[in-house]
């Protein structure tokens, strides 16, 4: 069976700070978020400048790979900077906040992405933390095992996934055409291709490799179980996986 041609990759997982999350498939209207966390001061920093990544993880930030997908249009997401108490970021479309923020020393960053889309980000905050306060995930794994843990869920931040264009015309609507010899079938096969970072401990023993499934719900469900388990047995931050979808010719 000769693989063929890459249609998209998407559904990549993280897992880390009490979860796993599961990115939307790619699209050309949507740009990629990262995700970077503190551990000296439990502050996740996200952004679209995957550049500022290693710039970050130099300081001493580790990387948490994808974290979701922000459409090109949508809704503005402002970003603030606390100078104060070690340093923190926090993500509004809300412009009152963003007025608040500044009125108690807080600077304006600018409007760091977009939300719009289907898939929600949920928001939650740790009335324990002096940095890193607040916490933002559309997995609705995390958002659980954080409020499990003392974080108030205060719901809908922003939204995730891609905006549909509007087209300034209606489409014509082709005329027929006589059908044409149908090429050779084709198989959707989805691969998993996985591979854990755990580089501080060598004795995590987390399997590596790639696995092959007919349909995209069964390799969704296994790299969400595969995400679980390592965070549930290994407890490893960073760690993440994707999935392949790839055209294989039958012929």
């Amino acid at each position: 069976m000769k693989l063929g041609k890459k249609v998209f990759v998407g559904l990549g997982i993280i897992v880390g700070f009490g979860g796993a999350a599961l990115a939307s498939s790619v699209d050309v209207e949507a740009s990629q978020l990262y995700r970077a966390y503190n551990p000296n001061t439990g502050e996740h920093l996200y952004t679209q400048n995957k550049n500022e990544i290693p710039f970050v993880t130099r300081a001493g930030w580790r990387s948490e790979g994808n974290a979701w997908l922000a459409p090109d249009k949508g809704t503005a997401v402002y970003r603030m900077f606390n100078p104060n108490r070690g340093g923190d970021h926090h993500y509004t479309i809300n412009t009152n906040e963003v007025n608040m923020l500044k009125g108690k020393g807080w600077r304006y960053e600018g409007i760091s992405w977009r939300s719009g889309g289907s898939t929600p980000v949920y928001r939650l905050y740790n009335p324990n933390a002096q940095s890193g306060a607040h916490h933002f995930t559309k997995s609705t794994y995390e958002r659980d095992n954080l409020k499990k843990h003392g974080w108030r869920y205060e719901g809908i931040a922003f939204y995730s996934g891609t905006t549909a264009a509007t087209p300034s015309t209606p489409t014509p609507k082709p005329t027929p055409t006589p059908k044409p010899e149908q090429p050779a079938q084709e198989k959707w096969v989805f691969i998993v291709w996985y591979e854990p970072n755990h580089p501080e401990d060598s004795s995590y023993r987390i399997e590596r490799g790639d696995k092959v499934f007919n349909t995209q719900v069964e390799a969704t469900n296994w790299i969400d179980k595969y995400a679980k388990d390592i965070l549930v047995n290994h407890d490893v931050t960073g760690n993440w996986g994707t999935i392949e979808v790839k055209a294989s010719d039958l012929n």
